[in-house]
């Protein structure tokens, strides 16, 4: 039997607390979900990691498919739930989210969230006003007790069926609260915060406390806002897919054609996390168009494991879906590949092929970068590519 002194037990102590000292996502199943374990802690203080840990990538094997309307299980792992906390459920429709995502909030939690002597599963549901097709779903929580004060996130993607035609009552929901990462707004230690906007759907459980500074501003740390001519808006409710834009230079993102007036995203000018009024809402403008522009050098890319001096981007793709054509397929939410250069996504019953991003290729049911097949290439050859890393 091995003897541990008191400085050895306190070693196995800390990593055994480490191993398990924070929450994930569980269900519905999040992005890169086999990497969720290797770093399970907070969102970078500074937001540099902000949406959804982007140093963790955006993998997907399947999406969760789920109708609107129908109660849902929402569920985690780990046990070190600090004391409880504030938590909220919001959706975007990019896949995968950006920085200048909109999340719209459906369900706020606020107290004893996610337990506080160990985890709770919830249930939700997803309002009719999400437009039908693929979306992120986003888990955010403010711990009660957590030594600083930290804002975690989980992603995960799904599609909806049964949803709206359009953005009009989606965009109109309050956004996501967002603090404790460089954007002026914090929340109080050793209590649960209330949400300035928790939307229809919210639980309380016990005393509350309302964040503090300037808690309106839709900005993360010092990242620049986008151009004026250039915003992001949500996509066509038809099924969309993940592409992944590969970079030796300066990274990519995506806009897309005239938006409507109140989808501005975190790094907006201006934007804020109250509900637009009916007075300023927007009639909603459905477009395919998207078009893909080089960002300031400054944005930090959100790929990891490259080449030195090459960034991976992920973005939709560049090509219009074809209304046309297509194959019959029986797993809704599945990604499919024809070949390498073509890829669709199952939605009732039939996938329509659209052509993958340069750079990349459709294998095994996911979008996958060229580079990492050179990449192994020079391997065999004697060559050692490290991971650039930030």
């Amino acid at each position: 039997m091995v003897q541990l002194y008191p400085l050895q037990a306190l070693t196995v102590l800390s990593f055994t607390s480490s191993a398990t000292a924070h929450m994930l996502l569980a269900k519905p199943v999040p992005y890169s979900a086999d990497k969720g374990m290797q770093d399970n802690g907070p969102l970078d203080q500074s937001g540099s990691n902000y949406p959804c840990k982007t140093n963790l990538g955006f993998e997907i094997s399947d999406f969760n498919v789920i109708p609107v309307g129908q109660e849902q299980q929402l569920a985690f792992s780990g046990t070190a739930v600090h004391g409880g906390g504030s938590c909220q459920l919001s959706v975007t429709t990019d896949v995968p989210p950006t920085k200048n995502s909109k999340f719209k909030v459906i369900k706020s939690i606020e107290g004893g969230c996610p337990g506080v002597n160990g985890p709770n599963t919830y249930t939700y549901t997803l309002p009719d006003s999400i437009p039908e097709g693929n979306a992120t779903f986003a888990w955010t929580w403010f711990a009660r007790l957590s030594g600083r004060r930290e804002m975690y996130m989980n992603c995960a993607p799904i599609s909806v069926t049964g949803g709206a035609s359009d953005t009009s009552r989606f965009d109109q929901l309050p956004d996501m609260f967002i603090a404790d990462i460089g954007t002026g707004c914090s929340t109080v230690d050793s209590a649960d915060v209330k949400f300035p906007n928790p939307g229809q759907d919210v639980r309380t459980d016990g005393e509350t406390v309302a964040p503090k500074g300037n808690c309106g501003s839709s900005s993360v740390g010092d990242a620049p806002p986008p151009d004026s001519d250039s915003e992001t808006v949500a996509p066509s409710p038809s099924p969309s897919a993940t592409s992944i834009l590969a970079s030796s230079s300066a990274p990519a993102s995506v806009s897309v054609a005239p938006a409507p007036t109140n989808t501005g995203g975190i790094l907006a000018p201006g934007a804020s996390s109250a509900v637009p009024s009916s007075e300023g809402a927007s009639t909603s403008i459905e477009t395919t168009l998207i078009t893909v522009t080089a960002v300031p050098t400054s944005a930090a890319p959100i790929g990891t494991g490259t080449a030195p001096g090459s960034s991976i981007v992920l973005a939709p793709s560049a090509t219009t879906p074809s209304t046309s054509g297509g194959t019959t397929c029986s797993e809704d939410g599945a990604l499919m590949c024809n070949g390498t250069s073509q890829f669709g996504l199952c939605n009732h019953g039939r996938v329509i092929w659209q052509a993958v991003a340069e750079g990349t290729q459709c294998s095994n049911g996911q979008i996958v970068k060229r580079f990492a097949h050179r990449a192994l290439h020079l391997k065999r050859r004697g060559w050692l590519l490290r991971p650039h890393t930030h």
